[in-house]
């Protein structure tokens, strides 16, 4: 939804969305749903193999709702807490419920992606923080929409699933390639969309960008030791593959990275407009 009304505003009479200093909030809202989608996703083909990846669903929802207990009613909003309460359900259903958490203390995390979960926790937490105190104090639009509840949500979410990919359990290459493509589609956003509210500085979205690609590469080095390492015709923990070949759901975020890079470079080359649009008000954050 988020995506066809940047492409056509005013598509289904919401005109909200095709505001220029909103573009980034309106993406940010679509990443945090998005990595539920694409965590319920993995659950279609084989879910007990797929436990990490049903807690990444779950993680965007967790961090929306820590988000609007430390600030306001206005991050609360019908969409997200709808497929929250359908991604809890489906936890509670789900073939491996009762060792969804246990496993994480038979796991041996990578220490070269807990060592990036830990140069980016900086940065990311004084982000939330940041959008906290806005969303709280600002007096604007954006906070009445909850829009800078959804950036601190963001930036948990994106700590949140790097952390549950590190341990390298069933599911954790979904998982990696969401927390690499979380942040690295901010800062794509933030540079396509410069005059946006909550646009990073050019600097630091070129950093999340870094990051994530970072994140991804390392984790895809160690998915390939693990398989390297594993003994003929054994299974471990670490494994997402069927028969030697890669699950089909594993390329889901890369297809929605492509996609979207495609999408914001045709709508910024075109000028990224419509009818409506108009510039920030002064004084914007």
């Amino acid at each position: 939804m988020v995506a066809l009304m940047n492409v056509q505003p005013g598509f289904m009479g919401m005109s909200h969305f095709s505001e220029a200093h909103h573009r980034v909030h309106d993406l940010t809202f679509g990443f945090l749903l998005g990595t539920g989608v694409v965590g319920m996703l993995a659950q279609v083909r084989r879910p007990a193999q797929n436990g990490t990846a049903q807690l990444m669903a779950l993680t965007p929802f967790a961090g929306l709702v820590v988000v609007a207990a430390l600030t306001n009613v206005a991050v609360l909003q019908i969409p997200w807490v709808a497929l929250g309460a359908c991604t809890f359900l489906a936890a509670t259903l789900h073939p491996s419920r009762g060792d969804l958490f246990r496993s994480f203390s038979r796991s041996r995390p990578s220490r070269a992606m807990l060592a990036l979960v830990a140069i980016a926790a900086g940065p990311l937490l004084a982000l939330g923080f940041t959008n906290i105190v806005l969303q709280r104090t600002d007096p604007s639009e954006h906070a009445a929409g909850g829009h800078y509840g959804f950036l601190a949500a963001l930036s948990l979410t994106v700590i949140g699933v790097a952390l549950l990919a590190s341990p390298r359990l069933g599911g954790w290459r979904i998982a990696a390639w969401v927390a690499g493509c979380l942040p690295a589609l901010l800062g794509l956003a933030s540079l396509l969309f410069p005059d946006a509210s909550s646009s990073l500085e050019p600097v630091w979205a070129l950093a999340a960008i870094a990051w994530g690609a970072a994140f991804i590469w390392v984790a895809e080095l160690s998915w390939q030791r693990s398989r390297e390492a594993e003994p003929s015709g054994g299974v471990t923990s670490t494994q997402v593959t069927d028969g030697g070949r890669a699950q089909p759901w594993a390329y889901v975020p890369g297809v929605i990275v492509v996609v979207l890079i495609l999408l914001f470079a045709v709508m910024h080359l075109s000028g990224g407009g419509g009818p409506g649009l108009h510039t920030p008000p002064a004084g914007g954050h």
